[in-house]
């Protein structure tokens, strides 16, 4: 369905959670609440009409600052944030970044935007990359759909191996699944203990073991989507509620999703990422064609756009962006 963008959006200041500040865009469809000090993070978006606020938390964690360097895993509390230049901890032009990168522990400096929107922009120098970052996101009257506009600019003077990839961690439940365009390419990772399959076998989505549908309880599984249709990702909840993410396939034409029910830690998970590239390793990845580079003064730009959604029994197609935004699938 289509959306009228009708209504109002502001920003609310002033506001904290769990000691760290917070900024919370609302509107009268969504309320969203940020994390500038964790990443940039969104860490809440709820859906005015139904109460459902579909971001994975941590059931054992509560946010917190991190210690840039730390690994990423043993820190995951889930939300929205965007990793970059790496997953792997690994060497990149000659200097060694962290584990999942060097953005998702910053504080990043944020500043409201005025006009109609509920706007915030986000700013983050990489500590090690020199890299000029930009997050804005962008809530419209009336829309059930959050904007998320990234630019990332090389500033140095030599080229970066990079992937830049967006992180949302979706809570599951035993309906849930997990949809991505019909016919794309899906390589199984090297992580987890996959429903069928190992590590570096290739299947057109959804495979003849169905990875959409929920799957067996001790499930996790990497996989890494590529040759994609159209730029979309989606996961939905048994009683038809989910979200999903559009972006652009020229700019993301991948899309990684890792799966956890129960299999990694005992945690009920899915995380929808986009990304640049393809594979854990970037450097591997740049010399097989499967990651790419930052040359000195280029910028990297695209926006990314996740909708909430009820009713649907899975989903076909994702378009659209802002108020304009559709869902569209299988109904309950």
């Amino acid at each position: 369905m289509t959306t009228p963008a009708t209504g109002w959006a502001r920003v609310e200041t002033g506001w904290s959670l769990s000691g760290l500040d917070a900024v919370a865009l609302a509107s009268d469809r969504l309320r969203v609440v940020v994390l500038p000090g964790l990443g940039g993070r969104v860490w809440e978006i709820t859906d005015l009409a139904t109460g459902v606020q579909p971001l994975w938390h941590h059931p054992r964690l509560q946010p917190a600052p991190v210690p840039f360097g730390s690994g990423y895993d043993d820190n995951f509390i889930g939300g929205w944030d965007e990793l970059f230049p790496n997953d792997l901890a690994e060497e990149l032009a000659g200097e060694p970044f962290p584990d999942h990168g060097e953005t998702w522990s910053e504080g990043w400096a944020w500043r409201v935007l005025p006009g109609p929107d509920a706007a915030v922009e986000l700013t983050l120098h990489g500590r090690i990359s020199g890299c000029r970052l930009r997050r804005t996101l962008r809530l419209a009257p009336g829309s059930p759909a959050l904007a998320c506009e990234v630019e990332v600019t090389n500033t140095g003077r030599d080229e970066l191996p990079m992937l830049h990839k967006q992180h949302l961690a979706v809570a599951l439940d035993a309906g849930s699944r997990v949809d991505l365009p019909s016919g794309c390419r899906v390589e199984v990772g090297p992580f987890g203990r996959p429903r069928a399959g190992a590590g570096g076998d290739r299947f057109a989505w959804p495979g003849q073991s169905d990875f959409a549908a929920p799957a067996p309880p001790g499930t996790a599984e990497l996989l890494f989507a590529s040759d994609l249709t159209q730029g979309w990702c989606a996961a939905t909840r048994g009683d038809g509620t989910g979200i999903g993410v559009a972006f652009d396939a020229a700019a993301y034409p991948a899309c990684w999703t890792f799966a956890s029910w129960g299999g990694w830690r005992g945690l009920e998970v899915v995380v929808l990422e986009p990304c640049t590239g393809l594979g854990l390793s970037v450097a591997e990845g740049v010399e097989t064609g499967r990651h790419r580079v930052l040359a000195p003064g280029e910028a990297f730009a695209t926006t990314v756009t996740a909708v909430l959604y009820s009713g649907l029994a899975r989903v076909t197609s994702i378009a659209g962006a802002g108020d304009g935004v559709r869902v569209e699938g299988e109904r309950l």
